[in-house]
């Protein structure tokens, strides 16, 4: 239905990845668990883009299961790290973070938490108002299956948005701090663990950047989710054996948008990601080392052989 989706998707999953190597050796957990997310949920949507590009048959339903909580996970992954950056900055700002080995650990704790961790627990929840096994779109592939009621809107929408409105909040501070103290950037020169004025505030943007875009995102979804009006979830009848299939003329236009959102916004997010803080030379040159790997690794990329064509299932709605 859209074939850029894919070809867009595997060069936004590339983008994502070229700013670990510098971030991971500046032991910046939050911002790799960013790019790591952003990486993953471009690689579900590519996928699923070529699996399922002309048919809406069920096929490879362990991918969905993996996929459909992949990308409920990036939902929260992506405002709680982002949250994370704006607390390890704010603390840097008003010099209350330590270089003490026990408090780096400490900070690498929290951030794994809060990135990898508190992510898991929302997969979690999402299961309470999961009334299916997974939906499946045509030239779109697996999504997560969300009930419309009234705890939908607690456990799966409002915890995102929290995180977004916390994050505007602290990088505010972080950013009052930045102007009251004159915050003064220090390390051994040529360190890759100094923390210049420019790239303070870049990190601070690019915090805020992603949590608002996050945050427009799960509007979106809280729109398609709801737009078929709210219902009491004990009319919900849950069968996670049971698969929702829609076809070109099943996909409304409601539907349409908000497939074509999602996935246009991991792109966006992506190249925010990228743009704002690949521009150091070292981050450039190691970042399209690594692109030109992967993409070499693409070319003999055949998801059909990967995940395999089962039969179709019974079980399926149409």
């Amino acid at each position: 239905m859209y074939p850029e989706i894919h070809v867009l998707s595997f060069i936004s999953a590339a983008l994502s990845l070229a700013p670990l190597i510098w971030y991971f050796r500046a032991r910046n957990i939050a911002a790799v668990a960013i790019g790591m997310w952003l990486s993953v949920t471009n690689l579900t949507y590519a996928i699923d883009a070529l699996v399922w590009a002309g048919d809406a048959d069920i096929r490879a339903s362990v991918w969905c299961d993996i996929s459909t909580s992949l990308i409920t996970g990036s939902h929260i992954a992506l405002p709680a790290a982002c949250l994370s950056i704006c607390v390890h900055l704010e603390r840097l700002a008003c010099f209350c973070q330590t270089s003490t080995p026990q408090a780096k650990r400490r900070r690498i704790t929290f951030e794994c938490l809060m990135c990898f961790g508190l992510p898991l627990l929302y997969i979690a929840l999402h299961l309470v108002v999961q009334p299916r096994r997974f939906d499946l779109f045509y030239g779109f592939g697996c999504r997560p299956a969300t009930f419309p009621t009234i705890a939908t809107i607690f456990l799966v929408m409002i915890p995102p948005l929290l995180l977004t409105v916390a994050t505007i909040v602290c990088a505010g501070i972080a950013w009052r701090q930045f102007l009251v103290h004159g915050v003064q950037f220090y390390g051994k020169r040529g360190s890759i663990s100094s923390l210049t004025r420019n790239l303070y505030l870049r990190l601070v943007g690019m915090a805020l950047l992603e949590a608002v875009l996050s945050a427009a995102l799960i509007a979106v979804v809280m729109w398609g989710v709801l737009s078929p009006g709210l219902a009491p979830i004990r009319y919900m009848s849950r069968n996670l054996s049971e698969v929702l299939v829609r076809g070109p003329e099943a996909i409304t236009n409601t539907v349409q948008i908000v497939l074509v959102i999602e996935w246009s916004m991991a792109v966006v997010q992506s190249i925010v990601f990228f743009g704002l803080f690949a521009c150091r030379m070292d981050v450039v040159r190691d970042g399209w080392a690594l692109i030109r790997s992967f993409l070499q690794t693409l070319r003999g990329f055949n998801p059909s052989g990967i995940l395999g064509r089962g039969a179709s299932e019974q079980s399926s709605t149409r």
